[in-house]
């Protein structure tokens, strides 16, 4: 099954992507990235019948966490080699199958090494889907809607971190967690089988790379605006998800008192506002402001605002001030991940696969880093109370490096029409014209 395309010399606009393959391959990609959120933050809201059931404490509970996100890392390089080299469809099929064989274990484990095997083998199963839909948005959509379709997919994707939150929170009370997460096992079996049957082989050679893995992997690594791009998610990303995915709820809990209903309820306005500052911010990067910079600084700048509202007032916050400084993560982070197409910029269509994935892969260093530490903090504080004053100091952490990354953003270069990479590929080269006509 093939899709009839233009160059992208010859469409500037992205027109090649409006066919009907098009859509569903987007559309698919999406759904599995939804998984992959789902998976990622479904922990917080029943950390507490794990930490019950298995009698752990919070540092080996936010260990077993943290075992998705270490191989999420792990398989970026090898997911972006092989998106380079063999495509879309083969990539994200094979680590659909290894999720799935992950998610039945996670399913049925008997012990936390077990849930941790399992959680792991999601994580590196899973770790294909964003980086392959980027990709796949680089092949069959035009260069200067990318921003805007990427911001889309994290969104539509991040309806699975709305489902993470009261919808999840009320099925496990319903059914149980192992009978809900046998549940997504299933379906995300669905979608990869549908997966494989329509997104097409024809993916062009312009998106193909023609040099060595070593090559390539050194002509990513050794750009000094590409390294210092890095920094940026690994503590961005790393605190959102942290807090997101897994204490947030139990923050909620500790300091609070607040039920498992009540705690979903409010995670889900860190979902709501990064679904819709993700396409947000994207539109306004593509068609407005026609740079991508200010967009990830006023991301940056937003979190930055989260975390000094609850390392100052954690304590003590109404419920409008909890609901609203919650959608201020999100939609902070909406915007900050901009940064995700900036790498692509750097580098152009032929190693696209593997510069969206160098960068991701410091997203998941940082999740996976982050989660285990604040763990860590707050068995230590206090002898593992957790009381407010223990998540006050990983708040006033998040708060000295969150700056430390508004000034890295601001430091950064702008890579509107692939500046970084002109010449590199036929994409970076038009949107290049269009930036000169304007």
């Amino acid at each position: 099954m093939g899709l009839n395309r233009q160059t992208a010399s010859g469409d500037p606009d992205g027109i090649k992507g409006r066919g009907r393959l098009a859509l569903l391959v987007f559309s698919i990609m999406s759904v599995l990235y939804f998984f992959s959120i789902l998976h990622r933050v479904g922990i917080a809201v029943i950390s507490f019948d794990i930490m019950t059931e298995f009698s752990t404490d919070a540092s080996l509970l936010g260990l077993m966490s943290s075992t998705y996100f270490f191989p999420y890392a792990i398989a970026q390089l090898p997911v972006g080699i092989l998106l380079d080299r063999i495509g879309v469809r083969k990539t994200v099929v094979s680590l659909a199958a290894v999720a799935c064989l992950g998610s039945l274990i996670f399913s049925a484990g008997s012990s936390i090494l077990m849930l941790s095997v399992g959680r792991a083998l999601v994580g590196f199963g899973v770790g294909g889907f964003y980086v392959s839909a980027l990709k796949a948005i680089a092949i069959w959509f035009g260069p200067r809607r990318f921003a805007t379709l990427a911001g889309l997919l994290t969104s539509l994707g991040n309806v699975g971190g709305i489902v993470a939150t009261s919808p999840l929170a009320l099925l496990t009370l319903a059914i149980g967690w192992r009978g809900t997460f046998m549940i997504i096992t299933a379906l995300m079996a669905v979608f990869a089988a549908v997966a494989w049957l329509t997104i097409s082989r024809d993916e062009g050679e312009s998106f193909r790379s023609g040099s060595s893995v070593v090559a390539d992997l050194r002509e990513v690594f050794s750009n000094r605006s590409f390294l210092l791009l890095s920094i940026i998610p690994f503590f961005v990303y790393g605190f959102f998800i942290s807090f997101q995915g897994l204490w947030g709820g139990p923050f909620l809990m500790d300091v609070y008192g607040m039920d498992k209903a009540a705690v979903g309820f409010y995670l889900m306005f860190i979902a709501i506002g990064f679904t819709i500052a993700g396409p947000t911010g994207g539109f306004i990067s593509d068609r407005f402001l026609m740079r991508r910079k200010p967009v990830m600084v006023a991301g940056i700048a937003v979190g930055l605002a989260f975390w000094s509202i609850l390392a100052l007032l954690g304590g003590s916050m109404g419920p409008c001030l909890i609901a609203s400084s919650y959608f201020l993560l999100g939609f902070g982070f909406g915007f900050s991940n901009i940064y995700m197409t900036i790498s692509k910029e750097m580098f152009g269509s032929r190693i696209s696969g593997t510069a969206m994935a160098a960068i991701n892969l410091f997203n998941f260093m940082g999740a996976g880093f982050f989660q285990y530490f604040m763990g860590l903090l707050l068995d230590t504080f206090e002898s593992g109370a957790r009381t407010f004053p223990a998540y006050q100091a990983i708040f006033f952490m998040c708060v000295a490096f969150m700056a430390l990354s508004l000034v890295l953003g601001l430091l950064s270069r702008e890579t509107f029409g692939g500046k970084e990479g002109a010449g590199r590929s036929n994409a970076s080269s038009t949107t290049q014209d269009a930036v000169k006509k304007r």
